[in-house]
Formats: C-alpha cells, sequence, structure tokens
C-alpha cells in the first residue's frame, strides 16, 4: 500500500522544489558544492526521491521523514536529506525530539551505516526510531 493510501491522504508531503530550496539554502549559509547530485543537474535525483516517498509502502510519518533523509542522502546530499525531515514532520504535527543541533549526528550516522550496506529498510527503521519524542539521538549527550 502506498504511504498516501496508508494515511488516508492527511499527510503533508514535500515537494521537489521546496527540498531544492532547502538545498540552495543549505549552500549559501554552510557553502558546497552545487548541483542535483549524482542523479543530474537538474535535480533529477531530487524528484525520484520525493516520488519515492510519496509512493512508498511506510506508514508512519517518522518512517516518512527518515524515508526523505535516506533517499535524499543516497542522491548524495547528506545535509539537504537530514534537513528535509524536520520540516516534514512539523508540516504533519509530529512532536519530533530532533532537533536542528541533532541533524548533523544523524546525518554522520546515517552516511556511515549506509556505507556499510545497510539497506534503505533498516536504514529507515533506524532513523524513524530516532525521530521519537521519547528519545534522544544515540551516540549524543543530553545537555
Amino acid at each position: 500500500m502506498a504511504a498516501a493510501e496508508a494515511l488516508a491522504g492527511a499527510v503533508r508531503f514535500l515537494t521537489a522544489e521546496q527540498v531544492v530550496r532547502m538545498h540552495d539554502d543549505l549552500l549559501c549559509r554552510f557553502g558546497g558544492l552545487p548541483g542535483g547530485g549524482r542523479r543530474g543537474e537538474g535535480y533529477e535525483g531530487v524528484e525520484a526521491a520525493v516520488q519515492a516517498v510519496k509512493n512508498s509502502y511506510y506508514d508512519s510519518i517518522a518512517e516518512l521523514a527518515a524515508a526523505y533523509a535516506v533517499y535524499i542522502v543516497a542522491d548524495g546530499n547528506k545535509r539537504t536529506g537530514a534537513a528535509a525531515m524536520l520540516p516534514f514532520l512539523h508540516a504533519n504535527g509530529f512532536p519530533s525530539g530532533v532537533s536542528a543541533e541533532d541533524l548533523p549526528y544523524l546525518r554522520i550516522e546515517l552516511q556511515k551505516r549506509s556505507e556499510a550496506g545497510r539497506s534503505t529498510d533498516e536504514l529507515v527503521r533506524w532513523l524513524a526510531s530516532e525521530l521519537r519524542p521519547s528519545r534522544r539521538p544515540s551516540g549524543r549527550k543530553k545537555r
């Protein structure tokens, strides 16, 4: 069952244009290489990632948010993938325990797990568990 069906169409998905704007904002703020990632300068990978989330079988807001990160990171955009989670969670009223300060740890850990050969489903499940409000991202000390 597609994510949109599983959540009865109530999900507010990100558009490719929104993700590209996030990417451009991150480049302006922190520097980096411009371009659309591994799948093309025209941001074809972003469009593919956005459509993959919409058509996925994940059935929770946390899993869908994690899927944005995993699919966008797979296209070569670690910062943008991690950054896409928070507006998606916020737009869907999900009270995440993840802050902007947690994102660097999460994106680095996601990259490590990805490079270690973890499957997409494993990555999504792990990251979704980190997004739960009652959890602090593992490896980060509570302040």
